[in-house]
């Protein structure tokens, strides 16, 4: 099934250098056809496709694929080692009878190699005040900002909750920039 736009966004990737090194695992020694083994330190540029965008955001239509894509080559199709960092949100309902959506944020990396082929991904779930018996609007311009809403609830005043991504931000709104770490301890730097 595909994730379709507003109930689900794509991720916006900012700060990735131009190019990276990384260090070879055990996989590449157990793994013949590859030119790397374990403890190989390789240089990785960004690829042509890296960054762009497949299509435009449409309510109601899948959302583009956007990942950085790293190479040995700087190639998309030619490579001895590729990375690929790619993620999503997406707008849910854990139970029929919850009263608000949560939202799931996917943040991946995908390693491929001859041979070789893995994806790690970390989910992190946050609670958001849209209600379940809304649909999900869609942001006014493309997301390029946070605000925040405190819980209504008595009994959850020490809980923040992240109501949506969006250029508008309404009164007594704060953008937030800087990395945040989630899943565990909250880490935000700034």
């Amino acid at each position: 099934m595909a994730d379709l736009y507003p109930q689900s966004l794509p991720c916006r990737f900012e700060g990735f250098p131009p190019r990276i090194q990384v260090v070879c695992g055990r996989a590449f020694s157990e793994r013949p056809g590859t030119p790397y083994s374990f403890g190989s330190r390789v240089i990785l540029a960004q690829t042509p496709r890296s960054g762009q965008t497949s299509c435009v955001l449409a309510v109601g239509e899948p959302i583009p694929t956007t990942e950085i894509i790293y190479a040995d080559t700087g190639d998309d199709d030619e490579y001895n080692l590729k990375i690929s960092h790619y993620g999503l949100g997406r707008f849910y309902l854990a139970d029929a009878d919850d009263a608000w959506f949560r939202l799931v944020v996917v943040k991946g990396i995908r390693l491929e190699a001859a041979g070789l082929s893995r994806a790690f991904e970390t989910v992190d779930i946050w609670e958001t005040l849209i209600p379940a018996t809304a649909a999900v609007p869609a942001p006014s311009v493309t997301p390029d900002a946070v605000w925040l809403e405190d819980a209504t609830d008595a009994t959850e005043t020490d809980r923040v909750r992240a109501t949506w991504f969006t250029g508008d931000i309404p009164a007594g709104g704060r953008i937030v920039r800087g990395r945040l770490q989630l899943a565990g301890d909250v880490a935000v730097g700034f």
